[in-house]
């Protein structure tokens, strides 16, 4: 009868030990998401990739960001209707996780259509700018004098291609930005998102 006792009372032990801890997880994980931001967007493995070489530095990102400092989430595309006809939008950073911001940011409006396109200055509407924050109080912004765009994937659900272009500094100036730069080997896979 006593070993019935301890066994029943371990038993009993085990169980209530098993429930409290399973709780306890329950809690911790619960806490943990209430701190996240909402989140409509996940991290990528595989679904965004994108480099270039901005004056020689590589540039990379692949993480899908909240829409944190656009009207669109960074690294996925979006087809838009404008005055020039079907718009291919998407803006390329090198955010670290979803809820923060990137450093350097290209923001691409281009026809919706699969080739080669050149264009000069805020061509027809069209064109790439560069963001690269220097500090929280202060952006470098740059338009584009030249640059070409290879869209050699156009899909429902993804487009890729390739970049280069020449840019000029505009708006909020410092003496300490660079008046020019250069982008090259630009390279660009990314999720088309779904209106």
């Amino acid at each position: 009868m006593k070993h019935l006792i301890l066994l029943s009372l371990i038993i009993l032990s085990a169980t209530i030990l098993l429930a409290c801890s399973g709780n306890n997880n329950n809690k911790t994980s619960t806490l943990d998401n209430k701190n996240d931001p909402p989140s409509t967007a996940t991290s990528s493995s595989g679904n965004a990739s994108w480099s270039c070489n901005l004056d020689g530095q590589a540039i990379t990102g692949n993480i899908i960001d909240n829409g944190l400092q656009y009207d669109h989430q960074s690294n996925v595309a979006y087809i838009d209707e404008v005055d020039e006809g079907k718009e291919l939008l998407f803006y390329l950073s090198d955010t670290k996780s979803p809820s923060s911001l990137g450093v350097h940011t290209l923001r691409f409006s281009v026809p919706a259509k699969t080739g080669a396109s050149s264009f000069g200055q805020d061509e027809n509407g069209w064109g790439i700018e560069v963001d690269i924050t220097i500090n929280n109080g202060h952006t470098a912004r740059y338009n584009s004098d030249s640059f070409t765009i290879n869209v050699t994937d156009l899909t429902a659900t993804r487009t890729s291609g390739t970049f280069a272009g020449k840019f000029t500094l505009h708006g909020n100036i410092t003496d300490t930005d660079k008046k020019e730069i250069s982008v090259t080997d630009g390279k660009f896979d990314i999720t088309i998102a779904k209106n």
